[in-house]
């Protein structure tokens, strides 16, 4: 990475697969995108993109295996790029994964500029809408009522629960821009894959 960069954003492609950096200026802004070993697939549109970045743009595959390696391998590369950039140098982890905000904390009472976004979108600069929903309220107030334990705990039960709330009332676009905007609010995380619904105080961290 380039000292001479204002920014550089941390992808965790495990976590964030859909992302496009067109409605931001990405002038001095430098990325790595962290891949997991078993993901053989990339977007030709992505890869496409990538190509205009030129060395400003790196992809770290991680070798082996591990519940937390990439994890690991990004955290890594953070304490590394925290030594020898200047203070002035922003550093953005892009993840769902909450699991690295007491690292961010950590990193930041260092000096060093860095924060998590769930969402491209939430850059100061991007051109880019906040994803939303008329639905979200009615959807955060139906799950908050629900015994934390018996939440939904992947993606996967959550999309299908939202669903069955809403049922014809909205489409898969729809129900994505409901989960970007708890990802972006801070209402929802990622650990490990499991979700953690930060809405109910009472909800503990598993």
């Amino acid at each position: 990475m380039e000292t001479k960069t204002t920014r550089i954003i941390l992808i965790d492609f495990e976590n964030i697969q859909k992302f496009d950096f067109d409605n931001i200026d990405t002038t001095n802004t430098s990325i790595a995108i962290f891949v997991g070993k078993s993901q053989n697939k990339i977007p030709f549109s992505l890869v496409e993109k990538a190509q205009s970045f030129g060395d400003r743009l790196i992809w770290v595959k991680i070798a082996g295996d591990g519940k937390n390696n990439l994890d690991f391998h990004l955290a890594f590369e953070l304490g590394r790029l925290s030594e020898r950039m200047d203070k002035d140098v922003e550093i953005v982890i892009l993840s769902k994964d909450s699991g690295y905000d007491s690292l961010i904390r950590y990193v930041n009472e260092m000096g060093i500029k860095t924060r998590r976004i769930a969402n491209p979108a939430e850059l100061s600069d991007s051109k880019k809408q906040l994803p939303s929903s008329n639905f979200t309220n009615y959807i955060v107030n139906n799950l908050n009522k629900i015994d934390g334990q018996k939440r939904p705990r992947t993606l996967r039960t959550l999309k299908k629960h939202i669903e069955s709330l809403l049922r014809d009332k909205a489409g898969a676009g729809e129900i994505d821009a409901i989960l970007e905007e708890m990802f972006i609010k801070g209402l929802l995380s990622e650990i490990n894959n499991r979700l953690k619904y930060t809405f109910d105080a009472a909800e503990e961290d598993r």
